[in-house]
């Protein structure tokens, strides 16, 4: 039996309805997928120079302490007679007779929290930093060397050392033990 006209045209129209369907279903679904990728790889940028940024400060807190090293044996000559007294980036942390719990460097809290809000960071002369500039860092790294107690001949010194990223918000602190023995 053969169809009819009828039928035949009214078939061929309801599947290319179907067909146009289907390729707006997976247009959509590309979209989306390339939405997600688009959006994955902004992600994965971010990251990268959050990344970059926090080694940038990581390496100029290192060069601090490796200029902070090299520079030591010089001040050791330069040590501030007076207890927490601070001259140039060194800080005579010998007990006083009548420790001061605001002032003397073994009543505060040597933690992060501590160096973060340090005012050696912003009053000059309270720092030092290296002698050669960083060109890529928001500011330069800077370094505070403290006289610790002696014990017998050998001399201990601490050096928090801070770098900046190249965004001012990449913030590293570390710090070092240096014994000096005659």
């Amino acid at each position: 039996m053969k169809p009819r006209r009828h039928e035949r045209v009214h078939g061929r129209r309801r599947q290319r309805g179907v067909t146009l369907l289907v390729a707006l279903v997976f247009l959509a679904i590309i979209a989306l997928l390339g939405a997600s990728a688009a959006y994955n790889s902004s992600i994965q940028e971010r990251m990268g120079g959050n990344t970059r940024n926090r080694d940038l400060a990581f390496q100029a807190a290192e060069k601090a302490l490796k200029d902070a090293e090299d520079t030591l044996t010089a001040w050791r000559s330069q040590v501030p007679a007076t207890p927490n007294q601070i001259r140039n980036g060194l800080v005579n942390c010998t007990q006083s007779s009548s420790p001061q719990p605001a002032t003397d460097c073994f009543y505060h809290a040597n933690d992060l929290a501590y160096w973060q809000s340090a005012s050696y960071w912003s009053t000059d002369g309270q720092y030092r930093t290296p002698s050669q500039d960083l060109d890529q860092a928001a500011a330069q790294p800077r370094y505070v060397v403290e006289k610790m107690p002696s014990a017998g001949l050998t001399d201990y010194y601490r050096v928090t050392a801070r770098g900046v990223g190249k965004d001012s918000g990449a913030v590293v602190i570390l710090q070092a033990m240096y014994r000096y023995e005659p």
